[in-house]
């Protein structure tokens, strides 16, 4: 199934890709015009960097469409190692919305429950400079920092590839 996420080319030439809401796999454009009559699209742009157009407003909970971006950006849960795909995940504030955070998409992460908890109840926090990689700090004398990569951007640099050729089985 086609999932609301659509993705444009963009100014660095980028090809068009859709991707499937739970796998995050990426779809080449032509599966996903042909999809688009059953299944409807929503278009978000990305920049040359892999971020999301900043659809945030000043609300305290991220709309359906930020979290379309997010999952467009994120592919699921960031936390290191962790798998669950962008519909087992929830939108964190990353400054908090009590403290005067904004519910933008440059300030907000999809973990999934589990990580979600953990972050807040176990000491570690998350932190963006700008648009820079999302940084996870753990509680003091845990460690050090880790960067956060993004899941999906091999998956949308090769994903307007024509489909293959069928493949023939010898004759038993």
């Amino acid at each position: 199934m086609i999932s609301d996420a659509a993705f444009e080319a963009g100014a660095a030439g980028a090809p068009a890709v859709g991707l499937t809401e739970d796998g995050q796999t990426a779809l080449p454009a032509w599966l996903v015009a042909q999809q688009t009559c059953e299944s409807g699209t929503v278009t978000c742009t990305f920049d040359g960097a892999g971020n999301p157009l900043d659809l945030g407003r000043e609300a305290r909970l991220f709309t359906p469409r930020q979290r379309i971006a997010l999952a467009g950006r994120d592919g699921g849960c960031r936390w290191r190692g962790c798998d669950r795909p962008a519909s087992y995940c929830e939108a964190h504030h990353i400054d908090p919305y009590a403290t005067g955070g904004r519910t933008d998409v440059d300030r907000g992460i999809l973990l999934c429950r589990f990580h979600h908890m953990e972050l807040h109840h176990g000491g570690w926090r998350i932190t963006r400079d700008g648009r820079a990689d999302f940084v996870l700090h753990p509680p003091p004398g845990r460690g050090d920092p880790v960067i956060l990569p993004p899941r999906l951007t091999l998956r949308r640099l090769w994903a307007d590839l024509d489909p293959p050729p069928p493949r023939f089985r010898p004759a038993a």
